[in-house]
């Protein structure tokens, strides 16, 4: 069962974890920061187009999210350290939805699912809770696909653009005042995340993602 987490808790764990990226990769420099700013920005304008590419990255980072959440459960059963931890989930993750794309929708709904459910036990069980949460939220991921993965495309450049931002701009002091305040480094992202997604899926499909057109009869 996921740890507890509500979505105070969970809105503010995200702010302080961009902070504490942005803060870690500041050895990169200034170049660093740019490569992951770009990195970034393709993901938060592009990303949704290329669906395979988009499922494997989204399922590591999700695989990565879910031994974080279970990292205190893991450690006390398993005898697994975050690193060792994460590092599985990812790879399990990333290969399982860059096989089978459709399943990353449904994971993307699942977790969050599962962590919210595990805060409103069902019949006494936080387990049962977080189990009915995650089907509930595979469902909804599964029914709006396309949106799911958008937003989330858009929501991980929007982090990586912002901790690129904040790396390579760190000798600006303004920059620097707002990356050392969390709640303003993710507010920015936020408002990244939403352009970006807004964008694409106001784009639509790839010609390749659509359905091909009828083969036009000879004339005769």
């Amino acid at each position: 069962m996921p740890d507890p987490l509500g979505p105070a808790a969970g809105v503010a764990r995200a702010a302080e974890g961009l902070a504490a990226a942005a803060d870690a990769l500041r050895a990169l420099g200034t170049w660093g920061g740019v490569l992951v700013g770009a990195v970034g920005l393709a993901a938060l304008v592009v990303a949704a187009r290329f669906r395979r590419p988009l499922a494997a990255v989204g399922g590591a980072v999700l695989g990565a999210l879910a031994a974080y959440a279970l990292r205190g459960r893991l450690a006390a059963n398993l005898g697994l350290s975050l690193a060792p931890a994460a590092a599985i989930a990812a790879a399990a993750g990333g290969v399982a939805c860059g096989l089978r794309p459709f399943l990353f929708p449904l994971a993307v709904g699942a977790l969050p699912g599962a962590l919210l459910g595990g805060t409103v036990p069902l019949a006494g069980s936080a387990l049962l809770g977080a189990a009915a949460g995650a089907a509930l939220g595979g469902v909804i991921g599964a029914a709006f696909a396309r949106p799911v993965a958008a937003i989330f495309a858009a929501a991980l450049g929007a982090a990586l653009a912002t901790v690129g931002l904040a790396v390579a701009l760190g000798g600006n002091a303004v920059v620097r005042e707002i990356a050392d305040r969390p709640f303003a480094l993710a507010g920015f992202a936020l408002v990244l995340a939403v352009a970006g997604a807004a964008l694409q899926l106001a784009r639509g499909e790839t010609p390749s993602a659509r359905e091909p057109p009828p083969l036009r009869q000879p004339d005769r």
